[in-house]
């Protein structure tokens, strides 16, 4: 049984119906969808930036069951489904909403290839995908999270999540253990864990605070590796930046009290 109709989906028909009226035109039923469909994904701008995901995703799926191939619908669904997986306290709901973020920003790539914006969320779900999986798994994840992060900023360098993705996983097979290290590289086809290094892992996390300085998650990401190679004073300068910055994003007061959790670690 389909769910009821949201009420701004029927406003939206209330708008035209009366629109047509006024114009001594019978409405369509491609005139309601029409409206439906771009008021959803307004929508679901709007509670997205009320930090309300649940309920952009309920928007989005709205505009989907009218035009499941709509493009700006399914890059927001996997924004989406990415922020209530990293906000799920309960590990299989999050990888089922990773695994949701992943097939949503599959289809928005396959329908435009070369949109940097889509490359960049399909990068980031499988990046969330891979880091709620065990270390083996996050080996075999981690050649098509390098792809979809390489791809998105070679269509835009200013995709500050794909240079996120990109930095933790450098970071991510920098902290593998020698042993799965060298049998990815050898038996597993991840040859390119060779050119994972620290250096790319700060370069990156630096590119992406540059890009977006307001955001949480970069600064604790970077935090993170300045934490493996002993920088506590950095690492420290980071969580007190990330701390001191305002709530932006629906995650942030997830990432906010993994920042001070590590600040608390660290000590005085």
């Amino acid at each position: 049984m389909s769910a009821p109709a949201a009420p701004w989906i029927a406003l939206a028909a209330v708008a035209i119906l009366t629109g047509s009226a006024a114009r001594g035109q019978e409405p369509t039923v491609g005139d309601v969808v029409s409206v439906t469909v771009r008021d959803g994904v307004t929508r679901s701008d709007e509670l997205h930036i009320a930090m309300r995901p649940e309920a952009a995703l309920e928007a989005l799926r709205g505009v989907l069951d009218h035009q499941p191939e709509r493009f700006d619908a399914l890059w927001r669904a996997a924004r989406e489904t990415v922020n209530l997986g990293m906000l799920s306290e309960d590990r299989d709901t999050a990888r089922r909403w990773y695994e949701d973020a992943v097939a949503y920003a599959t289809r928005a790539v396959e329908l435009e290839p070369d949109s940097a914006v889509a490359h960049q969320w399909y990068a980031i779900a499988l990046g969330r995908k891979a880091l709620s999986r065990s270390p083996g798994e996050r080996v075999d994840l981690s050649v098509q999270v390098r792809a979809a992060a390489r791809r998105a900023i070679d269509l835009d360098d200013a995709s500050a999540g794909a240079h996120n993705v990109l930095g933790q996983w450098h970071a991510e097979i920098q902290r593998l253990s020698g042993l799965t290290r060298f049998v990815a590289e050898r038996l597993l086809g991840g040859a390119t864990f060779r050119e994972a290094s620290w250096d790319a892992a700060e370069l990156h996390l630096r590119k992406a605070i540059d890009l977006e300085p307001n955001a949480l998650v970069h600064r604790v990401a970077l935090a993170r590796v300045y934490l493996d190679l002993e920088q506590v004073a950095e690492a420290r300068a980071e969580l007190e930046r990330a701390l001191g910055l305002p709530d932006a994003a629906p995650t942030d007061p997830v990432t906010r009290r993994e920042a001070a959790s590590l600040l608390r670690e660290i000590g005085p």
